[in-house]
């Protein structure tokens, strides 16, 4: 068998020409790499932090969002409130305004009551009284019921006309069933029981 000759310089000039292109190509691979790489670091952790920030400035809206609807939530409630004791103000203020109205008027018929009295004016002198004893009566001044109520016991003592005690004998029962209402702890029992009494004794005494 015939053995050829072998050039080893053309052998080893292939073999060196081969490494030394592979190890070119593997410089500028590394090259490249060291210049994509940091890129792709880079454009991966650019996506990440924006991923974060999203969830977090949507956590944060959140959180804005519950704590406005808790303002909100509590504004409410205090105007609310605020609503609820001013119109509990203004209802106590009407309410002391109308009591002192009622107080004034009840004042006036009483007076015109004692007037009518005086000069034996019995059923306007009534009238007078029963309608001085409706104001006080819804200006809760119970102070002046029983005054006004001597001056109808008066007023029916000396009453000598049966048709007037029957016209205002509604108003008699009218205001005992107030005097009723307002009986806590038999307050009024005494007064009711005598001018009951005053009333039934003017009647009985006209009807004979």
């Amino acid at each position: 068998m015939e053995v050829t000759n072998i050039d080893f310089s053309a052998l080893l000039n292939m073999v060196d020409t081969f490494y030394n292109n592979a190890w070119n190509r593997l410089i500028v691979l590394l090259a490249i790499a060291g210049v994509v790489w940091p890129l792709i670091l880079k454009v991966y952790s650019d996506y990440r932090v924006r991923i974060k920030e999203e969830k977090l400035e949507k956590k944060f809206s959140e959180k804005i969002q519950k704590l406005n609807e808790s303002n909100l939530e509590l504004i409410n409630k205090k105007n609310d409130a605020n609503m609820e004791k001013s119109d509990k103000l203004i209802s106590e203020k009407i309410e002391n305004v109308e009591m002192k109205l009622n107080t004034s008027m009840g004042g006036i018929f009483h007076i015109q009551g004692n007037i009518n009295f005086e000069k034996k004016q019995f059923r306007e002198a009534l009238d007078s009284y029963f309608i001085a004893f409706k104001y006080f009566y819804d200006g809760k001044k119970e102070q002046h019921l029983q005054v006004v109520i001597i001056n109808i016991i008066k007023c029916y003592t000396q009453i000598k006309d049966l048709p007037l005690l029957i016209e205002v004998e509604s108003r008699h029962v009218d205001l005992i069933e107030k005097l009723l209402k307002i009986n806590k702890n038999s307050r009024y029992k005494n007064t009711i029981d005598e001018i009951k009494k005053a009333f039934n004794t003017a009647k009985k005494g006209l009807e004979k």
